[in-house]
């Protein structure tokens, strides 16, 4: 799958999320790039499909009888009060319980999936699966026990969902998740207004909360399992760094998941990997009052500040990536068809889907900020038809730590070209001389138009652009330049890619069966 296709067409609710299956570009959009290859039985599937299959079979139910229910039960409270220990926050009331059967499961997902904005753009019947040993309702605060699911293997999972409970007592969740304006509300002029908004203010970072909402519910997890030993996350420095590749491995182990896209798998288990390592080192910074409430005060804006704690600790603050608007620039040849931000962990993904693994971590963590804006061609008879990618253009601006970084941002995403497209042709680049020039440049011709990719010096930028000619690059390129001037620093609270991903039903899902595979090998590596 091709990175700008994912730019401007799966981030629009069109996505490959979205398809027929998983892997698959979903119609009438124009494939791109290399021709693919007929899918395999474990790409053409859906994203339930995958979560079901993510999930145990365990045809053998074990019906709880009465007395083991009612210890059970009575396990929520000890189980509750541990988290309230744990986490330093307090209990506000009692915890609603119920035992529930697979049927009532699949009940409960099939009613949320139906109230659901995005529900209608999955085949009918696909419902989520809920893998863990029990699961906390924030619309109902009632914890859910499964019935088929042994007593005593249900402690640590209780463990994490009463933090659910806690935090949702303490915050009410489903309000402090809610962004303030959905991606569906956010269309063109207005978008590209809202997203480039010189304070960045639009709080739109549910990847970064989601990962605290997650990653302090691991802490528990792990704090439950070392408690007979007596030890915890806090007085066990490095606990979670040896933890760290086994739960890594978990996701991309299965084959399923091999078979996916590289940002479903890096966005599907950040909230669970990145989200614990987070809330470890700020455990060990600050104690439970930075990690637990301290977090929910002042949430990490984006998915830079929750994969290096220290922007988030040390509050960081980057340079503001602005890209203006350009209708005089553009003559009204285009419109503007989506914006937003391409945050650390898009840019890790594009790296390991186009780079060498190797490199990933490394480069993405010299990540300075970056925008898109994807561009429709205005001359299109009927503007409500999808577009194919021939008719959209992008325009993309990163920033980086160091001119080191961005030449080898550069150099990577010039030689990715030829992985996206069917044909990539390398172009002269007319000699340059002076202060008005870029450090480097590149130009590929495409079967779609021109790439062109320049790094810049002043504040180590990458402009790119594709799909536009080369004078009208030229112009836009230097739009960009000008507006940048003197930009100011700010906390880049923006709408990343990946975050998108958490408006779709499906993908919550096939998180949050990740996110139980992790918690398994999580489990298997403290010794439990």
């Amino acid at each position: 799958m091709r990175w700008r296709l994912f730019i401007a067409i799966c981030l629009l609710g069109v996505c490959v999320l979205c398809g027929p299956g998983l892997g698959q570009e979903a119609p009438p959009v124009a494939p791109v790039g290399a021709a693919s290859s007929a899918p395999s039985p474990a790409q053409n599937q859906s994203l339930a499909d995958i979560a079901r299959k993510l999930r145990k079979d365990d045809t053998n139910e074990v019906r709880m009888n009465a007395e083991d229910t009612k210890k059970l039960f009575e396990t929520v409270d000890k189980i509750f009060a541990f988290a309230v220990e744990d986490t330093g926050m307090p209990k506000r009331a009692v915890v609603k319980r119920q035992l529930v059967s697979k049927a009532d499961v699949e009940k409960f997902t099939s009613g949320r999936l139906a109230k659901e904005e995005f529900t209608q753009r999955f085949a009918q019947g696909e419902t989520s699966m809920k893998q863990i040993a029990g699961y906390y309702d924030e619309e109902a605060k009632t914890i859910s026990l499964l019935n088929w699911v042994p007593p005593d293997r249900q402690g640590p999972i209780l463990a994490h969902e009463l933090t659910h409970a806690l935090q949702d007592q303490n915050y009410d969740l489903k309000k402090w998740m809610k962004a303030t304006l959905k991606p569906s509300e956010k269309t063109g002029k207005e978008k590209l207004d809202k997203d480039s908004d010189k304070d960045n203010a639009d709080d739109d970072a549910s990847s970064a909360r989601h990962a605290v909402v997650e990653g302090q519910a691991m802490v528990v997890y792990v704090d439950y399992l070392l408690a007979p030993l007596g030890r915890n996350l806090q007085d066990t420095p490095g606990l979670i760094y040896q933890m760290e590749e086994p739960a890594v491995k978990a996701a991309p182990d299965s084959q399923l998941l091999h078979d996916a896209p590289m940002i479903l798998r890096e966005a599907g288990s950040f909230a669970y990997n990145e989200g614990l390592i987070f809330e470890g080192e700020l455990l060990h910074k600050g104690g439970k009052k930075m990690a637990f409430a301290g977090a929910f005060a002042r949430p990490p804006r984006n998915t830079h500040e929750v994969l290096q704690p220290a922007a988030y600790i040390n509050g960081e603050k980057l340079p503001a990536v602005h890209i203006p608007d350009m209708q005089q620039v553009l003559s009204n040849q285009y419109e503007v068809y989506d914006s937003g931000g391409i945050g650390e962990l898009d840019v890790r993904a594009l790296l390991k889907q186009y780079g060498e693994r190797k490199i990933a971590d490394e480069l993405s963590s010299a990540w300075h900020g970056g925008r898109y804006v994807t561009y429709r061609r205005s001359n299109k008879s009927d503007t409500t038809a999808l577009p194919t990618t021939a008719d959209l253009a992008v325009l993309y601006v990163s920033h980086w730590k160091s001119p080191q970084a961005a030449e080898r941002f550069a150099r990577f995403y010039t030689s990715a070209v030829s992985q996206r497209y069917k044909t990539a042709v390398p172009q002269a680049v007319a000699a340059c001389a002076g202060a008005e020039c870029p450090v480097s440049a590149a130009q590929i011709s495409t079967e779609e138009g021109l790439v062109i990719v320049e790094q810049w010096a002043g504040n180590n930028s990458v402009i790119i652009s594709e799909s536009f000619d080369s004078a009208t690059a030229a112009k836009l390129c230097a739009a960009v330049r000008e507006d940048n001037v003197g930009a100011h620093a700010d906390n880049l609270g923006q709408d990343e890619l990946n975050l998108r991903l958490y408006e779709l039903p499906a993908f919550r899902d096939f998180q949050a069966a990740i996110g139980a595979r992790i918690a398994q090998e999580v489990s298997l590596s403290s010794g439990r």
